[in-house]
């Protein structure tokens, strides 16, 4: 269960406008998340980042939250 493209595509950024796009597994914080019934080693990403302005938002129970309060700066390193 990944995010669809036509859904990426139509998300940005509350803060800056800019593209969001998946955080991979083990970058963000936690290591993705292996929905219900699929395979072992499938994971969706548990955040989005936006590369304008270097936030990255929580995926919770496969629902983005695009909340500025929700966000996070991502660290210097992703």
């Amino acid at each position: 269960m990944n995010l669809p493209d036509w859904l990426l595509a139509t998300l940005a950024c509350p803060r800056c406008k800019g593209p969001l796009s998946p955080l991979p597994p083990g970058e963000g914080r936690g290591e993705g998340i292996r929905p219900p019934g699929s395979p072992p080693g499938s994971t969706t990403p548990a955040e989005l980042c936006c590369a304008t302005c270097a936030r990255a938002y929580p995926i919770r129970d496969g629902v983005p939250v695009l909340l500025p309060e929700e966000s996070r700066p991502l660290s210097s390193g992703s």
